[in-house]
């Protein structure tokens, strides 16, 4: 009985112990050494595409953004991105909220660094927040293999559907890997030994 109890017993240990020293090791957030905060301004310009009506209730529009980046990341995002506009009924109200997702390229400044880098973005927004995730990666002469990402979010002064503005914070992280390793030597001689 006693072997019984106590295979039960390691059988409910072991993962508990294994669990817990994964979580103590695992790398969070917060270990980045390169963090940075700041606002974004996104403006909508022309439209490429759209409005198509998907059904009633889902419009597609395709425009040109500007993401207009101040603090850690300083400068501007030329962008293209496609907003999926959705009318929903909520208790006989209409509540309309808008998926988007744009790329594009972003120059200016990384921490003080000149940077041409690629950008990704994704969110959702209402007529009142807006909040999503960025992605940017870059290999330009002044920071080799730039990778980072961010999450914003605020308050909309530009509504759902664009037209105007709308400024909201930001958070972000990244690494910067630079390869200054010499090449080895190579044998160029093709006799065998």
């Amino acid at each position: 009985m006693r072997i019984w109890a106590i295979a039960i017993l390691l059988a409910f240990l072991i993962p508990v112990v294994a669990v817990s020293t994964a979580a103590a090791t695992q790398a969070d957030h917060d270990d980045h050494l390169n963090r940075g905060m700041g606002m974004i301004t996104f403006t909508q310009g022309a439209i490429i595409s759209g409005p198509t009506g998907l059904s009633d209730h889902t419009t597609i529009v395709t425009v040109h953004e500007t993401l207009s980046f101040a603090g850690s990341l300083a400068g501007t995002a030329l962008t293209i991105e496609r907003d999926v506009i959705h009318t929903v009924t909520d208790e006989g109200k209409t509540v309309p909220f808008t998926t988007f997702h744009g790329n594009g390229t972003f120059t200016g400044t990384l921490d003080n660094n000149q940077v041409t880098l690629h950008m990704r973005y994704e969110g959702v927004k209402n007529s009142t927040f807006t909040r999503g995730n960025f992605v940017i990666h870059g290999d330009t002469s002044q920071m080799n293999d730039v990778q980072g990402e961010g999450h914003f979010s605020g308050t909309l002064t530009g509504g759902v559907e664009g037209g105007g503005n709308s400024t909201v914070g930001y958070t972000m992280h990244w690494t910067v890997s630079t390869h200054t390793e010499e090449p080895e030597a190579s044998d160029t001689d093709m006799d065998t030994d």
